[in-house]
């Protein structure tokens, strides 16, 4: 996989929930409780915080320790970790091949991303099996929970034919 860089006429696209918003403060928790661990994939540090208050260790989690683009501090993470690199606004090739490595194998995984891990839904869901289900915050509004189907595979395709190789990044 090539990295991909988001163009800024999606940014507001992509601001808009890619399934399900539930909105408030516990909105992340609420979500992760009614999914079966091995169906959930978490995207973010409060979606990840959450499962695990929840009691909940999803399949694959994806953190960057930053809520809002500031630093938080480390905490324990549950699972086989693999660290990546991923600039904002990019899918870099290596954090797409370890979601891909992480979801087609066995136990629980967690990627941290050096950089920012925003956009680590869009290999989620083409990456999870159909009946997986992402889950990721939306800052200041709530959590976002992605049932991943045709529709979701389909939606997050079309943003990504959209985006922008380094070569054509370039030549902009």
């Amino acid at each position: 996989m090539r990295d991909l860089k988001l163009p800024e006429e999606l940014r507001g696209y992509l601001r808009k929930p890619l399934g399900k918003l539930l909105r408030g403060e516990n909105a992340a928790r609420e979500l992760v409780a009614g999914v079966p661990e091995e169906k959930l994939i978490v995207v973010g540090d409060v979606s990840y915080r959450a499962a695990l208050e929840a009691g909940v260790k999803p399949k694959l989690a994806v953190v960057d320790f930053r809520v809002k683009r500031q630093e938080i501090e480390e905490y324990e993470l549950h699972g086989r970790v693999r660290r990546v690199r991923n600039p904002p606004g990019w899918v870099t090739g290596e954090l797409w091949d370890a979601v891909h490595e992480a979801l087609s194998s066995e136990g629980e995984h967690v990627i941290v991303v050096e950089g920012e891990d925003d956009l680590a839904v869009l290999p989620c869901v083409v990456e999870a099996e159909w009946g997986d289900s992402v889950v990721y915050g939306q800052p200041d509004e709530g959590a976002v929970l992605v049932e991943v189907d045709d529709e979701a595979k389909m939606k997050v395709g079309s943003v990504l034919k959209l985006m922008l190789t380094q070569d054509e990044w370039r030549r902009r």
